[in-house]
């Protein structure tokens, strides 16, 4: 990151101040961890590369505000270690609020990172990431009955409340990508917040089998769910019609849709 002030207002866009708990993916250099260390925020930082946590490691070594594990955030057990650190940090700290994520994320990793973090809403607040601009467009605006509507969608809106910060071009990095980049917050919703299913892992299940015919109606797509004629009664019970196909559905009708099949 060769703007300065683009960190700052990646660190502003999750409002990180004394006493925060943040996590960052991928500090490479600690350009951004710097500037939360100095808003007075104790950081753990995940980075991949070997070279980079020795980096890292020294930059900050005089700092009892940070601390990096050597892992593959996307294969780490990033709940188990946010668990620990908070349950170690109430002990001394009985007021201290949730974690926060903010991080400048390998642009191939995104998807995954915010599948994994956004479940998460009993350990963060908020997840601030500088994600590629399509990426992030595709993420947090996409319309319904379009082909960018897809299963992440529904996931970011049943765990969070999503928006898009700003964009930043793409000469603010060295190396230049050939893409811009885009800042994007996830406000987390807490699990007793969560859309009211009978069964979280039962409701994704029927949206992605949705998704996996995008172009068929439900009744079709669903029914190794249920026959046709049920899939149509409980498209009806829902208030949507018969014909209806899976981009033409928001949050709020994909959870109708579920929760009426799951009770007959």
């Amino acid at each position: 990151m060769l703007n300065s002030d683009i960190n700052d207002q990646l660190a502003s866009a999750a409002d990180v101040k004394e006493g925060d708990f943040v996590l960052e993916i991928g500090p490479g250099t600690g350009s951004l961890t710097n500037v939360l260390i100095n808003l007075g925020a104790t950081v753990l930082a995940i980075e991949k590369d070997p070279h980079m946590v020795d980096l890292v490691s020294e930059r900050f070594a005089g700092s009892d505000k940070f601390k990096v594990l050597q892992e593959d955030f996307v294969k780490c057990h990033i709940r188990s270690h946010m668990l620990s650190i908070l349950e170690t940090r109430r002990l001394s700290h009985p007021d201290s609020a949730l974690a926060k994520v903010v991080s400048n994320l390998p642009f191939n990793i995104s998807t995954d990172v915010v599948k994994l973090l956004l479940p998460m809403g009993d350990i963060f607040s908020k997840v601030v990431l500088l994600l590629q601009d399509e990426a992030a467009l595709r993420l947090v605006e996409p319309a319904l009955r379009t082909s960018e509507y897809r299963p992440i969608n529904i996931l970011i809106n049943f765990y969070s409340e999503p928006e898009y910060n700003f964009r930043v071009p793409r000469e603010n990095f060295f190396p230049q990508p050939k893409v811009d980049a885009a800042v994007v917050t996830f406000k987390l919703k807490h699990p007793r917040d969560y859309p009211d299913v009978s069964s979280t892992k039962n409701f994704f299940s029927l949206v992605n089998s949705a998704f996996n015919g995008k172009r068929k109606m439900l009744r079709k797509s669903l029914q190794h769910i249920s026959s046709s004629p049920d899939i149509e009664k409980a498209l009806g019970v829902a208030g949507l019609p018969a014909t209806s196909r899976p981009e033409e559905l928001t949050l709020d009708d994909f959870v109708k849709l579920h929760n009426v099949i799951a009770r007959e």
